[in-house]
């Protein structure tokens, strides 16, 4: 198994149950074919084969360098979507953990080759304006991790 495997392997062990507490997760990694594409061709070709609808270009490039507090921050996103539950009514991770599970998705990816995707909206730092669905899930956040070897989903979805 590659480091990268073996890394998001264990970014899963580590957050599944946390994240199930509130979600229902899904999470899709597998070593990435060297068919080109852009960065939201290869996601929808990705989402297509583990049988989700594809969204074109309503998937959000994020930045993975970028503070938390900064437009399209990487950190920002995983903060936002994980903080409180999906329905943004109670706590679930809170901030701190959330940045954690965000620089553990983000840092699981080559940072000279990474390229993050999340199929949310976000208009100003800290905002979500709505999302681009994937699945037929009342809510979800969809972030999309790739590098010149893998590519992985992490999709959390929840009924109201």
């Amino acid at each position: 198994m590659s480091e990268g495997l073996a890394t998001l392997d264990a970014f899963e062990a580590r957050w599944r149950k946390p994240l199930a507490r509130c979600a229902q997760v899904i999470f899709k990694v597998q070593k990435r074919d060297t068919a080109a594409g852009t960065p939201v061709q290869i996601a929808d070709a990705f989402v297509v084969e583990h049988g989700f609808t594809p969204i074109g270009f309503d998937w959000e490039l994020l930045d993975a360098d970028a503070a938390p507090g900064e437009a399209r921050s990487a950190l920002g996103a995983f903060r936002d979507a994980l903080a409180l539950d999906l329905m943004m009514r109670d706590t679930w991770l809170g901030d701190e953990q959330a940045l954690d599970c965000g620089r553990e998705f983000v840092g699981a990816f080559n940072p000279s080759q990474r390229l993050l995707l999340t199929n949310h909206i976000i208009r100003d730092a800290g905002t979500s304006e709505g999302w681009n669905p994937i699945s037929k899930a009342a809510y979800e956040w969809a972030f999309l991790g790739l590098d010149d070897s893998k590519i992985a989903l992490l999709l959390i979805t929840a009924e109201d």
